[in-house]
């Protein structure tokens, strides 16, 4: 691994899918500087849905798939990143995957990253919270965000508790029965990441990810699902009157809801293989009923 691979897999918050830990943070509310978002990303690591719309693949998996014309997918294997901004066709998501692909293409022998080193950019500090080290990266970022209207984060705030990104988030206590609840991290427009795990009602623990971001910032974290093929996808209504995404892969999970002022994706953390812990449709169905999507933004 490189300088560039190091810096990118510390600092980028592309999430992997590996089973979070209990994590207690050690930092309380404060502007992150870079090194501090770094630290942060190591802790964390509306409409209805029609049969129809899912069988011409709209709302679906491959909706949010950044492919291969956004410079981000690699031919040679199937690891394919989805975008937790929004669905393609929004603003959030054409701005995830413009990034995205000029982060590929950038410096791939880390010549310049290797200039920077581990001192400062010299660069402003409302850049701090991006994968930024060069003012050609910053300027890149300013013009993709102008394009499409979308402010950057400035603050990052790391919550001991889930009641402290409640809080801090400003939404209601949206996990119900059965979740251990774990902290992470809220932006200072709402938009958060949290870790937890709920109890299936055979009593299994499954382990999930859930990130909100609001619309109309520009939040760059991506997720890698693997092969979106490889998912069995259908509608739901969860149990608050929330339409949701399920899609059911063979390693993990997801409980996508595009709401009428964030986007949220739960990533579960178990699949329908016995080895990544058999989960079932029913399964998925239950965990998506625990999470009160409605008290989100």
């Amino acid at each position: 691994m490189n300088n560039k691979e190091r810096y990118k897999a510390a600092f980028s918050r592309v999430h992997s899918g590996v089973q979070p830990g209990e994590r207690k943070p050690e930092h309380r509310r404060s502007k992150m500087t870079r090194r501090a978002a770094v630290l942060a990303a190591a802790i964390c690591l509306a409409g209805a849905f029609s049969v129809t719309a899912f069988a011409a693949n709209l709302f679906g998996l491959k909706d949010l798939v950044l492919g291969a014309d956004d410079g981000v997918k690699d031919p040679s294997y199937t690891v394919e990143m989805i975008s937790l901004q929004g669905y393609s066709g929004s603003d959030e998501y054409k701005a995830a995957a413009e990034w995205a692909a000029f982060l590929e293409n950038y410096d791939k022998d880390g010549t310049l990253l290797a200039k920077v080193g581990n001192g400062p950019t010299g660069l402003d500090e409302k850049y701090n919270l991006y994968y930024v080290y060069t003012q050609e990266m910053a300027d890149k970022l300013e013009e993709i965000t102008g394009k499409y209207g979308l402010s950057l984060h400035r603050t990052l705030t790391i919550a001991e508790s889930a009641e402290e990104l409640f809080e801090l988030a400003g939404t209601g206590d949206f996990l119900g029965e059965g979740h251990t609840r774990w902290g992470g991290y809220v932006y200072e427009d709402g938009t958060f990441h949290i870790d937890g795990r709920v109890l299936l009602p055979s009593g299994v623990n499954i382990d999930y990810q859930l990130m909100d971001c609001v619309k109309g910032s520009f939040t760059d974290t991506l997720l890698n699902i693997g092969d979106a093929g490889s998912y069995t996808e259908w509608p739901y209504e969860t149990s608050s009157g929330v339409q949701v995404t399920l899609a059911l892969g063979p390693a993990k999970a997801l409980v996508i809801a595009d709401l009428p002022g964030s986007f949220a994706t739960v990533n579960v953390l178990a699949g329908a293989e016995e080895y990544s812990g058999g989960l079932t449709a029913a399964d998925l169905e239950a965990i998506a009923d625990t999470f009160d999507f409605s008290m989100l933004k």
